[in-house]
């Protein structure tokens, strides 16, 4: 097992954070769009598939994406046909940034970690 797992997993899930946000933005803004159909992605279930099937040390990062996708599962209330509720996306956003700040925490406290072990070993 890398010693490095553990902190190139968070960054990729980072990264799948970032992506999120960015979507989430991007529903935001089409809001008031007609027929805009709301997109996401789900990370959190294509990595959870690869754990259960793999295990950590063995998932292949460089293979582990996980597709943008459409919503259109959800109906449109609206009569302009947008599926797209702010309320949601709001909440969605603010668990979004609740994520990224807790995963960057994770990572600067193992690269703090991996400090601390290098000064000792001086």
């Amino acid at each position: 097992m890398d010693i490095f797992t553990n902190i190139n997993l968070v960054n990729k899930a980072i990264d799948a954070t970032l992506i999120r946000k960015e979507l989430i933005s991007q529903n935001i803004s089409n809001v008031d769009t007609p027929n805009y159909k709301r997109q996401d992605i789900d990370f959190e279930s294509v990595l959870a598939k690869e754990i259960k099937s793999k295990g950590v040390s063995d998932i292949d990062l460089n293979q582990l994406e996980a597709p943008i996708y459409t919503d259109k599962q959800t109906s449109s209330y609206r009569m302009d046909g947008n599926n797209v509720d702010i309320e949601i996306e709001r909440s969605e956003e603010t668990k979004v940034e609740l994520r990224y700040n807790t995963l960057v925490t994770r990572i600067t406290a193992q690269l703090n970690r991996f400090e601390t072990i290098l000064q000792n070993l001086k």
